[in-house]
């Protein structure tokens, strides 16, 4: 009997081995702000982004001084309930911002991912429509596979994706045709608000669809899964209930505002943590008005949460070695 975890798993195999592009970097030289989950909607009740904005566009203007790459790894738009237009239209601000990334005379520090709620984002003719203006003819991507060298020696490869990838409502495309989805489901969906379960929303789900991406992380020598869908951080293999423990006990926790920690370990997710093999950027549309991310410079990985506030606040909550991270998923 197929598991849940061997449907993720299957899902997972098909974007790493028939739909990643492959880059190649320096560990010196790899400076990367990876984030997920924005959910922007149309500037109503419904819009998860909207308390985040302002955090959000003090975190870009960061990573763009600071001669970052940005990686949005999906769910950029949140296009089950609203339409693109509107969506494009509202958040004008947020896409230029990003912008400087993607122009080509500035160099382009710019990759997007497609989630499953802006699936939309699979139709290159959608893309080019809504997006194009704004990303100047950067592919939106299922994943990236990037191998880190150190002085020509590879140390190992990240794996980015956004992760919904094997779920039921998700991987449609070998059960139903594309264009039932996009002309007929996503409508229906939209009109009559009906929202699929997702990790985001369900914590047993949430806890099952963990699990299965440590579990297909660890099996993989070599390789680093970064994902992003589930809207809470992981930790070199461990929630970020168990990470904050595990620093407590020598000492090192960071101070984090308590009543955002105890919505992130409402219904705690277990994960083994035997294995620095699998991180989770968390997400951008927290309902206190952070974001979370994942970065990668200076020869380290960290998860950060920029805190909401007239100045929003950067936190480095952990951080680890790169090399020594790639080091400990190698057999």
């Amino acid at each position: 009997m197929t598991t849940y975890a061997d449907e993720i798993a299957k899902g997972l195999t098909r974007v790493y081995t028939q739909n990643s592009i492959q880059e190649g970097v320096e560990l010196a030289d790899v400076r990367m702000a990876i984030l997920s989950d924005l959910h922007k909607g149309q500037r109503d009740r419904a819009d998860d982004f909207l308390a985040c904005e302002q955090t959000y566009l003090a975190a870009v203007d960061h990573y763009w001084d600071d001669r970052y790459e940005l990686l949005l790894l999906g769910d950029i738009e949140e296009l089950w309930e609203c339409w693109p237009e509107p969506v494009i239209r509202e958040y004008q601000e947020v896409l230029l911002s990003e912008q400087r990334f993607a122009d080509r005379s500035r160099g382009r520090r710019y990759k997007r991912f497609v989630g499953n709620h802006d699936d939309v984002w699979y139709f290159p003719d959608q893309v080019k429509k809504y997006l194009g203006p704004y990303i100047g003819g950067n592919p939106v991507i299922e994943g990236l596979r990037l191998t880190v060298h150190e002085e020509g020696e590879p140390l190992g490869e990240l794996f980015l994706l956004h992760g919904h990838q094997g779920t039921l409502d998700s991987d449609r495309f070998a059960g139903l045709s594309a264009v039932v989805v996009r002309y007929v489901w996503r409508p229906i969906q939209r009109v009559f608000n009906i929202r699929s379960s997702t990790p985001s929303n369900n914590f047993t789900l949430r806890a099952k669809h963990e699990m299965a991406m440590y579990s297909y992380a660890e099996q993989q020598s070599g390789v680093v899964l970064i994902a992003g869908h589930t809207h809470h951080p992981v930790w070199e293999g461990l929630s970020l209930e168990q990470a904050m423990e595990a620093e407590r006990a020598v000492g090192a926790a960071p101070e984090v505002d308590a009543l955002w920690m105890s919505e992130q370990t409402a219904e705690a997710v277990s994960l083994p943590g035997r294995t620095p093999c699998y991180f989770n950027s968390g997400c951008c549309s927290y309902s206190d008005g952070s974001i979370t991310a994942i970065e990668i410079a200076d020869r380290e990985i960290r998860l950060v949460r920029w805190e909401h506030a007239a100045e929003p606040k950067r936190v480095v909550l952990f951080s680890a070695q790169l090399a020594d991270v790639l080091a400990a998923v190698k057999d």
